[in-house]
């Protein structure tokens, strides 16, 4: 039976060797373990979070004290080093007996007896460096390199990061290795932010208020947040507070008819259809029929029913909706290094290339909502990144060949304690 350390390593094997997405692959090892307590789930999805977070700095640190270089390891003594690194240097309720025994224990139990000296001699001398103070920190000398070591950043990304961001490069990487809070948003069809938090708190769910989103909340101490009672009656739904900003630049009204390109999960037409008072039409779409059906359920469980929720490619023009819409949302798939905090595996997995094609992906959708917005009305296009390429490029393309304006110059949210990174959008058609 894996226990929670066994557990993890093989979720980041998933995740480094066979390619598989952060958090799929947590909630699929959680899932099959339902039996566990609330606290071995938080353990195992801490250590694979922050080891991820953290795994370039952690190879750094193996390296300078290991003949065989990380990248040359087996893959499981390498996920057992890497974790452990990270339970030494960040998890300060881990005593370091029990993270340096349990790995040499583990990799006894996975065959590795031959290793497990290589592994117990590492990790000790590892921890006298930690006692000391005296673990080597990465170069300061250039930039780009000393972000790429302490944040762990790849290094074409964090020369990138100097590049889009100048001085505001550090902070970003600083705010994205930082865990994200739950944050929800009041479904004020149904009850109100006061007696939401009313609910939350009585069961013991610790709720703050956004300072900068109507209607969204934070939580702490929350685990499960399907098995809440206010869930279950469609009292609120999970939105970042960069989203939900997204959407309250559309500024509705009831009556109007909305057009959410890439709605799924959701949570954007969700709270259109609160601005509008459940009195319009939100045509969603999304390509991906398990979403739709998560959507429709979702939908079902707040009360709504000006939604019309579609199976459709977004990339493809419907003439029968030329011109009709007051408003359009473009929520485009993009690069998503806004929400590396989130899923801090993006960092290793997207390229440059990707950032590219996904632009010239931008381009198309943008190209097809902007054929549906009347004239008057308004564009709204959001990304959760930072690029140049993906933000700027894209709005400054649209404007020199669409008959908009922009009404709202594009606004770059960089990650925060309580919001992912966003890029907001806002034009309207002459």
């Amino acid at each position: 039976m894996h226990n929670e350390r066994h557990t993890a390593i093989y979720i980041l094997i998933e995740i480094n060797q066979n390619g598989a997405y952060n958090n799929i692959a947590l909630r699929k090892a959680l899932e099959e373990r339902s039996d566990w307590q609330p606290h071995r789930r938080a353990f195992v999805t801490e250590l694979v979070n922050g080891t991820l977070r953290n795994q370039i700095l952690i190879d750094y640190t193996i390296n300078n004290f290991s003949n065989k270089p990380v990248s040359k390891m087996k893959p499981f003594i390498r996920e057992l080093l890497r974790t452990a690194v990270y339970q030494i240097c960040w998890m300060d309720k881990v005593p370091f007996s029990a993270t340096v025994n349990e790995a040499v224990k583990l990799a006894r139990l996975q065959g590795f007896g031959n290793l497990s000296g290589f592994v117990n001699g590492i990790l000790r001398n590892i921890v006298r460096s930690y006692e000391k103070n005296s673990l080597p920190q990465p170069p300061s000398g250039d930039k780009a390199n000393y972000l790429s070591l302490k944040y762990s950043f790849p290094l074409w990304l964090a020369e990138s990061l100097v590049n889009w961001l100048g001085k505001d490069a550090e902070d970003f990487c600083a705010q994205s290795h930082i865990p994200p809070k739950v944050t929800i948003c009041t479904n004020t069809l149904k009850t109100t932010g006061d007696d939401l938090i009313t609910d939350l708190e009585s069961v013991g769910i610790e709720c703050t208020k956004s300072v900068i989103a109507e209607n969204c909340i934070h939580l702490k101490r929350v685990s499960n947040i399907t098995d809440i009672s206010a869930y279950k009656k469609g009292h609120f739904f999970v939105i970042d507070e960069g989203a939900y900003l997204a959407t309250l630049a559309l500024k509705l009204q009831p009556g109007q008819k909305i057009i959410d390109l890439c709605a799924a999960p959701g949570g954007k037409s969700f709270v259109c259809a609160g601005m509008m008072q459940n009195h319009g039409q939100i045509i969603s779409l999304d390509i991906h029929s398990h979403k739709i059906k998560l959507m429709k359920d979702m939908s079902t469980r707040l009360g709504i029913n000006c939604i019309e929720i579609k199976e459709r490619d977004a990339t493809i023009i419907n003439p029968a909706w030329d011109k009709q819409a007051d408003a359009v949302l473009l929520d485009a798939p993009c690069s998503g290094f806004g929400i590396i905090r989130r899923k801090p595996d993006i960092k290793y997995t997207k390229t440059m290339d990707d950032v590219k094609s996904l632009a010239a992906f931008q381009r198309k959708l943008l190209s097809v909502g902007a054929s549906y917005v009347k004239p008057g009305g308004v564009l709204v296009y959001s990304t959760c990144t930072i690029t140049k390429e993906e933000n700027d490029d894209n709005i400054s393309w649209f404007l020199e060949n669409f008959p908009f304006v922009a009404d709202e110059p594009g606004q770059q949210l960089l990650p925060q304690n309580d919001h992912d990174g966003f890029f907001i959008a806002r034009m309207i058609r002459t």
